[in-house]
């Protein structure tokens, strides 16, 4: 009579070493189940948001204040250092009305030019830099800290925006 069980020796053991191998891939830094998910308890605005670790600077042209954190699942950067575009969303443990004196204070010593600032629950301000802007958008977190979405882009030739053009009739 064949020994049953030796026919389930190799299923279970693939089984096995496929959830290993899985249980691997999640915890690597990057993947998407990765434990470094930022938490309430670390006065950040959104707990389930991915962050970089403090280490992480992807450009050099904006200031990035010390604790803060870059939320990964709502930031798209192309490029790198000071010839980049896109956007970068900081989580930071700084009230909005702390954030927006900061990056009011610090842009200008990156070499961007204010152009534009509104305060408010939702602040906006607006640089300039060679050929590029800058948009900052603060708003406050959810239990404390603030968020600060960057969006940098090639400004247009002249600076201004284009003319509306006339309908035929």
């Amino acid at each position: 009579m064949p020994d049953t069980h030796s026919n389930y020796k190799l299923p279970v053991a693939l089984v096995i070493a496929s959830s290993l191998a899985l249980a691997a891939c999640s915890s690597m830094p990057g993947s998407s189940s990765s434990s470094s998910t930022t938490s309430s308890s670390s006065s950040s605005s959104t707990s389930s948001a991915k962050a970089a670790p403090n280490s992480y600077q992807p450009v050099s042209d904006v200031p990035i204040p010390g604790g803060t954190k870059i939320n990964t699942d709502k930031s798209v950067i192309l490029g790198q250092g000071d010839k980049w575009f896109g956007r970068m969303v900081l989580v930071t443990d700084r009230p909005s009305t702390q954030a927006y004196t900061y990056y009011q204070e610090q842009m200008p010593t990156f070499g961007w030019e204010p152009v534009t600032a509104v305060q408010g629950k939702t602040s906006i301000m607006t640089f300039t830099r060679g050929d590029r802007g800058a948009t900052l958008e603060i708003t406050p977190g959810t239990l404390s800290g603030s968020e600060v979405a960057i969006t940098v882009s090639p400004r247009q030739g002249n600076g201004a925006a284009p003319a509306p053009t006339a309908e035929k009739k």
